[in-house]
This record gives structure tokens, C-alpha cells and sequence, in this order.
């Protein structure tokens, strides 16, 4: 898939394993790395492993997906599809360029 960034900060940890390490520990960098790189070789949402578990999100989150990083914590992106006829929101295999909105988040 295609990947952009809402927040610059968010692009940097990802592209900064050091840096990422030590915001959030190491074994959790290389957990948000592994899951951003599983985004990243999916053509589509719908070629994203079942045990990432993507999912739509509702109310402040409403139109946007998460996937698991760890039992706790999300990935969170929207769809980055302005002016495509083709992208249905309720078909995962037309979401095929993202927005990343949190890298690493407990919306619980």
C-alpha cells in the first residue's frame, strides 16, 4: 500500500529505529516497524494478515481502520482515496493508499 503521514513526528520514529527505540522501547519499535512493514507490502487492506486484525473504527475515529501492534496497541490510518470512483470504504480490497493518523495507541 501506499503510505503518507498526518503527523511528521509520526514519518520520523517510523524512519528513526534508534530514535523509536528509545521513545518507545525496543521491542515495541520492532513491533511498530514489523506491523508498518506489513501495511506497507500489502497491495490492498485486504491482503493485511487476519492476525493483524484490520478493522473498521467508530465514533471520534469514525471512517478510519486500525490494526494490531500488540494486544493493546493500534496503528490507526484512514484511506487516502480523494477522487477515486473505484474506493468503496466497506471493501477492503480497494483501500490501497493510507493515511497514518497514530503509530502507537491504546484507544481502549
Amino acid at each position: 500500500m501506499k503510505i503518507d503521514f498526518d503527523n511528521p513526528k509520526h514519518e520520523k520514529l517510523v524512519n528513526d529505529f534508534d530514535f523509536l527505540s528509545r521513545k518507545k522501547g525496543k521491542e515495541n519499535a520492532e513491533e511498530i516497524i514489523a506491523t508498518i512493514d506489513i501495511l506497507r507490502a500489502a497491495n490492498s487492506l485486504f491482503e493485511v494478515p487476519r492476525g493483524y486484525r484490520p478493522h473498521p473504527l467508530s465514533a471520534e475515529y469514525k471512517g478510519c481502520f486500525a490494526v494490531d501492534v500488540t494486544n493493546t496497541y493500534r496503528v490507526i490510518f484512514k484511506p487516502n482515496h480523494n477522487g477515486d470512483p473505484g474506493f468503496r470504504i466497506d471493501n477492503f480490497k480497494t483501500i490501497t493508499s493510507i493515511t497514518i493518523i497514530e503509530i502507537f495507541i491504546d484507544y481502549h
